[in-house]
């Protein structure tokens, strides 16, 4: 059994500590301290503390759940963010698989440490300073998790929020002629990791997008309360890999338009190509609507961009004179 399975089946929902380093207790005590507050919830019936959490589910809706990894060296830098970012960057990723299906709040959140003997005591607070911080922010209940001992630092976290099944969405359920839009900009993310995993010091203005992704929630749910979009995923493994997965789960084809594509301000100076904008983290949200729902996107006209439409069959990008350009095979493997 892998330490990801074993942290996730030992015990669910609840802290325990299975590693005998730092101050174990009173871990344990400054969590459920800290999210004192935070777990005075009427849909919380059992907080953190027993050998599980138990949700009371809003009536008439159904539980999204979602689970995500960071792990040093990859998803984030010790050297580069705080504690603090860590935190927040733990939650607001998961935050953003979320708002791709439109889930509404209360989200409850399971949190999971794998701590190095040597990690410090106040890297730990300023991490769960972090996670408080955007738990109020975004209406998160911290509803448990687990602490165990690791070679490297790393969080797991699983998040969940609540859908009304006949209005959620999925990857799945694009159309030929639907068109296809993305949130805010994408590719400063993206270039700021590259230039991390090529020993770069990223450039600030590109590390700042990096390490604060911001969760598209309030869209998400306007689109499925509204049934706009006919498909939704969120772009963590690049634009181009992430519209793949819509097209294969709805059997259809795309075709984007480079020209279109809303590549951030400051990084078009740098002359991008595919692989430079397209290796993922950007965390936006990538969507298909029909025709004649458009209309409907209006009061997101500032948030949004058309980049393409969705064909029976293919994968295409076209440059401004028309010519193709190559996107294949384009995105983050997190098996590589």
């Amino acid at each position: 059994m892998t330490l990801f399975q074993e942290i996730f089946l030992v015990q669910a929902g609840v802290f325990r500590i299975t590693f005998t380093i730092m101050k174990e207790f009173e871990l344990i005590k400054y969590i459920r301290k800290t999210f004192e507050k935070n777990n005075r919830h009427n849909g919380l019936l059992v907080p953190i503390g027993d050998d599980c959490s138990v949700i009371l589910p809003p009536k008439g809706m159904a539980q999204a759940t979602t689970i995500d990894s960071l792990v040093e060296g990859n998803h984030f830098s010790s050297k580069y963010f705080t504690p603090r970012e860590i935190g927040r960057k733990a939650l607001r990723v998961n935050l953003s698989d979320l708002a791709s299906m439109g889930a509404r709040p209360p989200y409850y959140a399971w949190l999971v440490f794998a701590l190095p003997p040597s990690f410090p005591d106040a890297a730990i607070k300023g991490i769960l300073a972090g996670v408080k911080e955007d738990c109020e922010r975004y209406g998160i209940i911290l509803a448990g998790g687990n602490i165990t001992g690791s070679a490297e630092f790393q969080i797991h976290l699983a998040l969940s929020g609540w859908v009304q099944p006949r209005k959620m969405l999925t990857r799945g359920g694009a159309q030929a002629g639907d068109r296809i839009f993305v949130t805010g900009t994408i590719g400063a993310s993206t270039l700021a990791y590259q230039q991390f995993k090529a020993g770069q010091s990223p450039y600030r203005w590109l590390l700042k997008r990096w390490a604060n992704p911001e969760p598209k929630l309030e869209i998400g749910r306007f689109l499925a309360e509204n049934r706009i979009a006919t498909a939704c995923i969120d772009v963590s493994d690049g634009i181009f890999q992430d519209l793949g997965h819509i097209i294969k789960d709805s059997g259809t084809g795309a075709e984007l338009y480079w020209e279109k594509l809303p590549i951030f301000p400051r990084l078009k100076k740098l002359k991008p190509t595919p692989q430079m904008i397209g290796f993922g983290e950007d965390y936006e949200l990538l969507f298909t609507v029909n025709p004649r729902n458009i209309k409907k996107l209006k009061p997101l006209a500032d948030q949004i961009t058309e980049i393409g439409h969705i064909t029976k069959s293919g994968f295409r990008v076209y440059g401004a004179d028309g010519e193709e350009i190559n996107a294949t095979n384009v995105g983050f493997s997190h098996l590589a």
